[in-house]
């Protein structure tokens, strides 16, 4: 395909340059030419990475190339040494590292921490500020999706309360509290939590009520809700940090009451021993964005042992999809009262 002289002639050296890339982009990935209108509407990623990624998440690649976008994982792997039960507290002193770490990051780089994308850096979030929270209106539609589908969306929100657990700066938490009656949004870190502050105010939302999750304790007193919703999320604690917050927050569900909640499950040479993590990490905590893995198995134990029930779980790409790795999306749901 070739577009008109007149409308080639429009675009600077460096469009035509991502013009000519769109154009083989088709033609490699998806073995086709395209029309012109697919390609103008293609030219709004900031970035070939984006780009690139667009074309290999699409219908039509995953449709023609089926192939080549099987499990990550085949069954042949093994099992993992993880540590994933431990005292109080050993359990206080990784919580602790952690709020330390995401502390550190939500004063220099809070969005970021969030979509770790360049775009979300705070020399660049101006630009893409509004494209930050849009996605979070599409996670919360994904989420109401998953109900739906399952025959577990009431048809009424606005007398329902949810807890988000890791609200960040209120990406998905906007969006949650245009939809549910009330969101209790927590957080390990303040400076994440003031952010998010800020920006429902600024949108008036006046329905949500924020917290600081700071010691164990705090996981613990959770109020019953008749949601919950985190993702990407677990999966920067430790497995036994992990663990004890999924057990609380499924804990925390009213009698038929839904959970939604990702995490990495698998990850190719992942170990964790609490003794040998705690003498690694500095006083002042790591800095950086850690993953952590907590197994399936494990989920699902936990899953039974708060007296709920799986609906759905999901393979999905909120770790970074890479071959040796599984991260999992769960809609789970708490048995009903008793007659």
């Amino acid at each position: 395909m070739a577009l008109s002289g007149a409308r080639a002639g429009c675009y600077s050296r460096r469009m035509r340059a991502y013009l000519k890339a769109v154009l083989w982009a088709y033609r490699l990935i998806l073995g086709r030419e395209p029309t012109e209108e697919e390609v103008q509407a293609h030219l709004g990623y900031p970035k070939l990475s984006d780009l690139r990624r667009a074309f290999f998440s699409c219908p039509e690649f995953r449709q023609r190339e089926r192939y080549l976008c099987g499990p990550s994982l085949t069954g042949f792997e093994p099992a993992l040494l993880i540590e994933d039960a431990v005292e109080d507290a050993t359990l206080e002193k990784l919580l602790e590292l952690t709020r330390l770490s995401w502390e550190h990051l939500g004063e220099h780089e809070p969005h970021w921490s969030v979509l770790s994308a360049d775009e979300f850096k705070q020399a660049n979030l101006d630009a893409h500020r509004e494209r930050f929270y849009a996605s979070g209106q599409h996670s919360a539609e994904q989420f109401l999706n998953l109900l739906r589908r399952n025959g577990c969306l009431p048809e009424k929100l606005s007398d329902k309360r949810i807890i988000e657990y890791g609200c960040g700066v209120g990406r998905v938490t906007h969006a949650l509290a245009q939809r549910f009656g009330e969101v209790r949004a927590y957080d390990i870190s303040a400076p994440h939590l003031e952010l998010a502050r800020q920006f429902a105010a600024s949108l008036g939302l006046d329905n949500i009520r924020f917290a600081q999750i700071k010691r164990p304790q705090d996981v613990t007193q959770l109020p019953q809700a008749d949601a919950v919703y985190t993702t990407i999320v677990l999966q920067h604690n430790p497995p036994p940090v992990i663990r004890f917050i999924l057990k609380a927050l499924l804990d925390a569900l009213a009698p038929s009451g839904v959970a939604c909640f990702q995490l990495l499950t698998y990850q190719q040479g992942y170990a964790f021993s609490a003794e040998a993590y705690l003498r690694a990490s500095p006083e002042q905590g790591r800095r950086v964005v850690e993953m952590h893995v907590l197994p399936q198995r494990r989920v699902f134990e936990i899953i039974a042992q708060s007296g709920c029930r799986v609906l759905e779980t999901l393979d999905d790409a909120l770790a970074d999809y890479r071959g040796g790795d599984l991260s999992n999306t769960f809609l789970v749901q708490k048995q009903p009262a008793p007659d």
